[in-house]
């Protein structure tokens, strides 16, 4: 059933890419559906959880204008997982910047607190299309980083 809901959410990111591109507009993203595709595409070592729109606003100093579906461990690995809407392709573009940022951080930080989490952090995938970015630190994020790649156009 998972394996359905998956294909069937993969068709319907697919199908908004391509109806976008006829109309020669960015894409229209519903983050929620596409952050669930994105999870389930995954490899994670440990089971992440929602986090609430406020908390992950702070986390990752966003502002009101921003939305986000966020999913994070429990701080004993840096898995996470982002979708972001900003208000247009320059909010994008800037949030990109601060992700980086943060990312190299984290790194910096994980390698004197846990050593094996600096590689996931190293291959983070920070992508944005338009108006949404992708933040995703996993196991592996390959699948996510092509699932990511195609509904951001």
């Amino acid at each position: 059933m998972t394996k359905r809901i998956t294909a069937a959410l993969l068709a319907l990111c697919l199908a908004l890419a391509l109806a976008a591109c006829g109309k020669g507009s960015e894409p229209e993203l519903n983050i929620d559906e596409l952050g669930e595709e994105l999870y389930a595409a995954g490899t994670f070592g440990e089971t992440l959880y929602p986090l609430d729109e406020s908390v992950a606003q702070g986390l990752y100093g966003t502002d009101a204008d921003t939305r986000c579906w966020v999913r994070a461990g429990s701080g004993a690995t840096a898995e996470e997982l982002a979708v972001f809407e900003t208000k247009d392709a320059d909010a994008a573009a800037a949030l990109v910047k601060k992700l980086e940022t943060r990312n190299a951080d984290r790194i910096e930080n994980y390698s004197s607190y846990i050593p094996a989490e600096v590689p996931k952090l190293e291959n983070a995938v920070i992508l944005s299309g338009g108006r949404y970015v992708v933040l995703c630190v996993a196991e592996d994020a390959s699948a996510v980083r092509e699932a990511a790649e195609k509904a951001l156009g």
